[in-house]
């Protein structure tokens, strides 16, 4: 073998885990900057920090402490009732060790999440590392395990669905999307889209698992979900009134942040949009079923993009969710037609650039990750469409032939 080839085949290899490199520097700076303080835990005091609260609340029995009577305070417990039990753990040990839980949990799911795409979707094994290389560089992977955010585990359990889902399990995969419900303005959309699919076991399982977390909660009271109920509520208002716009993933942000734009021209751009995405998509869900395992797989990142795109609220660190229709398209992207594959590519890369610049460099201006990825779900929506018209014709011509 040559050189040249050999040469060649180590250099696109290195590209390949690149990002990888960005990933260490930016997770190293920030154990930097905890380690070096005078206070660490000042520094390392994020979101996770709920969580650890939580599960002391629990395990002092202090139950009507967990949800927030005010909403004067950046940390809040917004999770479903039986999440709660989650926390146990994390109230019995130490501050930092329950910081060190949170980072190498969220860790772990996302390599977790990785593997079992890459069991789901077979591809050539280069295409997996570099998409895993992407993933690992973003953005919200970064802030995720930084913060002790959930959308690791997120990531995780959509990765599950997509396992059981592609393999014929659809009752099992059904019972992980219940499980996805603890953020429902996601998990909503992907109920929907096995709705439209009209894939029925799926569906009988989203019920079972959602019946079955409901019950396990009872031991922590009815009390519990009134709470929970009222916290959603004046939630919403801590979205609209308080929570800056470029913190977001949304189409929301993106029309209410475009400069010169009155607000209720916004709002009805807003519903515009909204109206339109949901109409392809629906008329792609519904047209296509789950006919293929890719094409179960290509439903379920659909939804996904759905799910951030036309929430009225998906932060920034929910953007790691993205992980899930990204490696579909990617390691899939040879299906696609060639105009959707680079509309696709850029959407992914913008909203890798955007992230980084929103968050570390200029937190102001237009929120543009929401449009990319409203865009990204425009054209995944069409091109399901679109494929799924090319199959009508192709029977009609075989039926004509016989």
């Amino acid at each position: 073998m040559s050189a040249g080839p050999r040469s060649r085949r180590l250099g696109a290899a290195l590209l390949r885990v690149a990002p990888l490199g960005f990933a260490l520097f930016v997770q190293t700076t920030w154990l930097r900057s905890v380690l070096s303080h005078d206070d660490p835990m000042s520094v390392a005091r994020r979101d996770w920090t709920i969580f650890w609260e939580t599960g002391r609340h629990l395990v002092a029995g202090e139950l009507d402490a967990i949800y927030p009577r005010v909403f004067d305070r950046g940390y809040l417990w917004l999770y479903p009732p039986y999440c709660i039990y989650l926390t146990a753990p994390l109230g019995l040990l130490a501050e930092p060790a329950a910081y060190g839980v949170c980072f190498g949990i969220e860790l772990v799911a996302v390599g977790a999440a990785l593997a079992l795409l890459r069991a789901s979707l077979p591809a050539p094994r280069r295409d997996h590392w570099t998409a895993a290389a992407v993933v690992l560089a973003s953005m919200p992977f970064n802030t995720t395990v930084a913060m002790g955010q959930i959308s690791g585990i997120l990531t995780l359990i959509l990765a599950l669905a997509v396992h059981a889902w592609v393999r014929g399990r659809a009752f099992a995969a059904g019972l992980f999307v219940a499980l996805l419900f603890l953020k429902p303005q996601i998990a909503a959309f992907v109920a929907l889209a096995a709705i439209l699919a009209r894939e029925w076991r799926m569906v009988a399982g989203i019920v079972t698992g959602c019946a079955a977390l409901a019950a396990a909660s009872l031991p922590l009271g009815v009390a519990r979900w009134a709470e929970y109920a009222r916290t959603m509520e004046e939630y919403v208002a801590v979205v609209r009134d308080a929570t800056p716009l470029w913190k977001q993933l949304t189409l929301y942000a993106f029309w209410r942040t475009v400069p010169g734009l009155d607000t209720n021209v916004a709002l009805g751009l807003w519903l515009a949009s909204v109206t339109l995405l949901i109409a392809i998509a629906a008329a792609a869900i519904w047209r296509t079923g789950p006919s293929t395992p890719d094409r179960r797989a290509r439903i379920v990142a659909l939804a996904v993009l759905l799910g951030l795109a036309l929430n009225v609220y998906a932060y920034f660190y929910d953007g790691l969710l993205l992980a899930v229709p990204g490696i579909v398209w990617y390691v899939r992207r040879r299906e696609y037609r060639h105009a959707d594959t680079v509309a696709i590519a850029a959407c992914v890369a913008a909203v890798f650039v955007v992230g980084y610049v929103r968050v570390f460099l200029v937190s102001s201006g237009v929120s543009w990750a929401g449009a990319f990825i409203g865009l990204w779900a425009g054209v995944e929506a069409y091109d399901l469409l679109a494929g799924s018209a090319e199959r009508v014709v192709a029977r009609q011509a075989v039926a004509a032939a016989l």
